[in-house]
């Protein structure tokens, strides 16, 4: 009878495995063992063939790192276990893992504890200040690539373990001069040299006072520089070096930039917080933002914000001084107001006062003529009391008129300003709106459709041969040309369609309850009625044609998205001709 006990099963197994003489590998036991315990008995299971296959996948996978090693220790004894609530995540990581180390040279921990080693390691070759020099040009050339950098970095540990210099560390660098061959070449160099510095790197010391006397001394040393392979390969360390701190000094500046548009963003929030009622005013801050927070900035929209800026601010300014003279006013018409209550009041309380001594009066007189005297004297202040009611009634009026007068004109001089502030959203060239215009509009009509579920439309239009255009016959032409096409999209639209310009030569047409297949034609109506007219430039007469994508909002779709939609359209008709218009919507009855 075979033993029921696992202790036994295996101890027995392991005893005919040496009496057959057989090797204990993982078939053998298993065979054997199921041979002693009978088909009855117990026997070790054999591992999921998926688990098997997984674990002999990831096993085979290189580089294997102490991290990756330890990761697949971990999911292996996951699938021995048959813990599989654990072995997604798991394998998640390991692949993971293996993709970051694959794209390495080497793990960063070993680059780190390979560079600690050698960097107080003296070698003839490899002076400290070429160690220094060697890692700040790497770091400073390959710095924002971690895959480049992890491979120069291994390269250049590996270079200093056997104590020879890396040239691949000097590829972004200055070659040294070459060595003289006669004939004024050595001359030549250092002339060369000398224009090169003064017109490349000179300009550049403007912002930086610190770097001028190290630059004249290279200048220096450059003049006297002797014709010797010592001398020309010491001048360029110094040139190498000098260069190393211009980059940083670069790289400073753009911190600084970066930090200066940073508080700036924090000011222009701050003041819009406390200013939420001035519309005027957050029409200008919005603007500002947009630009600061454009991840390419030109100096051509700095300039164009800064002229639209300065007409809104001068246009602002002549509205505020009539805003402050109308609030003025008003508050002395208030004054006026509160001056003929307080007057009121006090005739009010006075013929109260003699009311109550004419009532004392008559309790303490019975004769017939004292009661006649009383009530005619109050009679007349009665009349008196009166008059001066109608005439206090009649000044209240008149003020009232004039304070309603003067909200009436405050609340047109605070429209003006708003509409000053608008013209913030206006592209200067072509008189349409903006991106912040469209960024706007585009936000309110993606609400009333989704509260109506209206259709909304979305067009984008690019000029075609916009470039050749530019090319031949100017930028001027090719604003005028602009112009030409702005003018006709606004006579062609309906008043409550929006058109903005995009970018260059791009237009983006908000199309509000109009589906698909409309607004295709409506594009195909706008390209056709530019065909019967001619652009005129030097006396020559142009058609200026377009090509057009329409796409239709979707519930949940941002403005990015359906524009991209539309983009994507417009290309399909630049590929299939140009002066096309295509649909994003598979299901449009019209095609391009």
């Amino acid at each position: 009878m075979p033993p029921n006990n696992p202790t036994d099963l295996a101890r027995e197994t392991l005893k005919q495995l040496s009496l057959r003489q057989l090797l204990p590998t993982p078939e053998n036991y298993s065979r054997i063992y199921a041979q002693v315990a009978g088909p009855e008995g117990d026997r070790p299971e054999k591992p999921h063939r998926l688990a098997e296959l997984i674990g002999q996948a990831y096993g085979t996978l290189t580089p294997q790192t102490q991290s990756y090693r330890i990761n697949l220790a971990r999911l292996l004894r996951a699938l021995e276990e048959e813990n599989w609530e654990q072995v997604p995540q798991q394998l998640i990581d390991l692949a993971v893992l293996h993709y970051r180390e694959r794209t390495l040279t080497d793990s960063w921990g070993n680059l780190i504890l390979g560079l600690l080693k050698l960097w107080d390691l003296r070698l003839p070759e490899l002076s400290q200040a070429y160690k220094q020099a060697a890692l700040e040009r790497l770091m400073i050339t390959f710095g924002h690539q971690p895959e480049l950098l992890n491979e120069k970095l291994s390269r250049l540990i590996a270079d200093w373990g056997r104590g020879v210099r890396d040239d691949s560390v000097d590829e972004t660098l200055p070659a040294a001069l070459p060595a003289a061959t006669g004939n004024g070449s050595h001359a030549r160099w250092c002339t060369l040299l000398s224009l090169v510095l003064h017109h490349g790197i000179e300009p550049r010391l403007l912002h930086a006072p610190a770097l001028v006397e190290p630059y004249q001394a290279l200048l220096a040393n450059l003049s006297q520089l002797a014709d010797d392979a010592e001398a020309v390969s010491g001048w360029h360390d110094a040139l190498r070096a000098f260069l190393i701190q211009l980059e940083l000094h670069r790289q400073q500046d753009e911190r600084v930039a970066s930090g200066l548009t940073n508080l700036l963003q924090l000011l222009l929030q701050n003041i819009a917080e406390l200013n939420r009622s001035d519309a005027y005013l957050l029409g200008q801050i919005e603007s500002l933002q947009a630009i600061l927070a454009s991840p390419e900035l030109s100096m051509q929209q700095v300039y164009q914000l800064e002229v639209s800026l300065k007409e809104v601010i001068r246009k602002q300014g002549e509205l505020k001084s009539s805003l402050d003279e109308a609030a003025s006013s008003l508050r002395g018409l208030l004054d006026t107001f509160l001056a003929q209550l307080a007057k009121m009041s006090d005739d009010t309380e006075q013929f109260h006062h003699k009311v109550s001594e004419y009532q004392d009066a008559l309790r303490q007189s019975d004769a017939p003529t004292e009661i006649r005297r009383i009530a005619g004297a109050l009679l007349g202040d009665t009349e008196t009391m009166q008059q001066l009611l109608s005439h206090s009634r009649e000044g209240l009026r008149l003020a009232q008129d004039k304070v309603e007068a003067a909200q009436q004109r405050i609340s047109e001089l605070e429209r003006a300003l708003e509409n000053a502030s608008a013209k913030v959203q206006e592209d200067q060239l072509t008189g349409t709106y903006n991106r912040r215009g469209l960024d706007e509009h585009f936000a309110r009509e993606l609400g009333r459709a989704e509260r109506t579920g209206s259709p909304l439309s979305v067009a984008l239009i690019d000029v075609d041969n916009f470039k050749q255009l530019n090319d031949r016959f100017g930028h001027l032409a090719g604003d005028r040309a602009l112009r030409f096409l702005a003018d006709a999209i606004r006579h062609n639209l309906r008043p409550s369609d929006i058109c903005a310009r995009f970018g260059g030569e791009e237009f983006v047409v908000l199309l509000p309850d109009t589906p698909i297949a409309e607004a295709q034609s409506v594009m195909h109506r706008l390209q056709r009625e530019l065909t019967r007219t001619f652009f005129l430039t030097n006396n020559e007469r142009l058609v200026i044609t377009f090509s057009a994508g329409v796409a239709l909002w979707h519930l949940g779709e941002k403005e990015a998205d359906v524009i991209d939609r539309a983009d994507r359209a417009m290309y399909q008709a630049k590929l299939a001709g140009k002066n096309r218009t295509c649909s994003a919507e598979p299901d449009a009855q019209l095609t391009c």
